[in-house]
């Protein structure tokens, strides 16, 4: 809509100003078309001369993301761009929208600060905003990162994979209520004893906190993480037939997820006739799950999020044994190999210039800790015989002993924030 106005109404060299949401110059992939200010089919440039962050104004009383932006048709846009960030002052809720514009200045602070693309060799990547200074600091995180990054787990319908544990009969099997009411698929309630091979302990992004995590619940896992489908059904048949006999109940509900459909069926079309779908797969299969959903070690954080908060996961004891804690989607996650690597990398992800780093070019909410935000950051790779990897790792575990026994954490993070400085040759 932007490009069509800039096109019918602007004659070269006219300006157009916008409101717009900020994910236009901070979301990956959609916004990237955007932000190639061109329109492409005449060849002609669009200039960005300013953009304006709204987006702590809230203005509209909304959860859209205000921004601001003024641009000139037939001139290349140039980094870096002049960007102003408003912020209300200390007590101000929000700004109601029948205030006035000099009320609106005197209950707000402007800073000035630019923007460049925080990919140098990509022009269409998300913009990172920052003053100059730090936009130069910056420049020392930029690079490839040795680490993958992946979505946490789906398992959805909630209403059908999440369960409560009432109880675990002497002959070890799970007596276990779905979570009916979860999620916005309409279930129906069933309560029904189950083996545990298939039941782990589950955490959601809202449940973690940075070095540490609240109470688990527990989810039904069927998915086999090497083929990446459900696991076979003979084996589900032999190993967990009451589990086999619980998703039965629910074996129409899950071949009409449209997910399923998409990735787990044939579909056939008949001249006249509606398409029909037919599964290649077991009708209980999830997605987003392989190895690195049950790795020994795993680095996680919360993918809704306004900062990093990242926690080390690894296994918990349960009613019915020690098994690993995974986490769902609305997670992000690092597979590890071994706890010190695990801590190393938890501590450079909770530091404060990480932090900064991220928030620079990731704005909060949805997106905010995305996998993709990893591909910016150089993290140096672990390595066991480095003094200063191995006191990260320290810190690390000693913060998330201090969160488990409800302490705070502050003297450990500053010592991370110093050393995660040193690491990249800063200096404060």
């Amino acid at each position: 809509f932007t490009y069509v106005c800039a096109d019918n109404y602007l004659k070269k060299n006219g300006k157009l100003g916008f409101l717009i949401t900020m994910e236009v110059f901070k979301s990956k992939g959609a916004g990237e078309g955007f932000r190639g200010f061109e329109l492409k089919d005449k060849g002609v440039p669009l200039k960005v001369l300013l953009m304006e962050d709204m987006v702590d104004l809230k203005p509209f009383r909304a959860a859209n993301k205000t921004s601001l932006f003024v641009l000139q048709k037939g001139k290349r846009t140039t980094y870096p761009v002049p960007v102003v960030q408003w912020h209300r002052k200390k007590g101000i809720g929000h700004i109601p929208p029948d205030w006035e514009y000099p009320k609106v200045r005197r209950n707000s602070t402007r800073e000035e600060v630019s923007a460049v693309p925080v990919d140098p060799d990509k022009a269409v990547s998300s913009w990172q905003t920052a003053a100059a200074g730090h936009l130069r600091m910056q420049s020392h995180l930029k690079g490839e990162n040795p680490y993958r990054p992946w979505v946490g787990a789906r398992i959805e319908p909630y209403g059908v994979f999440w369960l409560k544990l009432q109880e675990v009969r002497p002959d070890r099997l799970l007596v276990v209520a779905n979570m009916h009411s979860r999620g916005k698929t309409k279930v129906k309630p069933v309560k029904a004893a189950i083996e545990p091979a298939f039941v782990y302990p589950t955490l959601s992004g809202g449940d973690l906190v940075r070095y540490g995590h609240g109470e688990h619940f527990y989810a039904l896992v069927t998915q086999d993480p090497l083929t990446r489908e459900g696991v076979e059904m003979s084996r589900l048949e032999s190993e967990a037939p009451l589990t086999l006999a619980y998703l039965e109940e629910f074996r129409d509900l899950l071949l009409k997820r449209a997910a399923f459909r998409k990735y787990y069926c044939e579909k056939q079309v008949q001249r006249g006739r509606p398409a029909t779908y037919i599964p290649n797969a077991p009708f209980y299969s999830q997605y987003n799950i392989g190895p690195w959903t049950f790795a020994n070690w795993r680095v996680v954080w919360k993918r809704m999020a306004s900062r990093m908060e990242a926690v080390v996961l690894h296994t918990v004891k349960t009613e019915f044994g020690t098994k690993p804690v995974i986490s769902t989607d609305t997670t992000s996650l690092i597979a590890l190999d071994n706890k010190a690597e695990a801590h190393y990398l938890c501590a450079v992800l909770n530091s404060d210039i990480i932090n900064d780093f991220i928030k620079s070019f990731s704005s909060a909410g949805r997106g905010f800790g995305a996998p993709s935000i990893m591909s910016n950051i150089a993290i140096p790779k672990f390595s066991a015989g480095n003094k200063l990897h191995q006191e990260l790792a320290r810190l690390s575990e000693e913060a998330h002993g201090l969160v488990k026994s409800g302490k705070p954490v502050d003297e450990p993070q500053d010592r991370i924030n110093a050393a995660a400085l040193r690491l990249w040759n800063i200096k404060s």
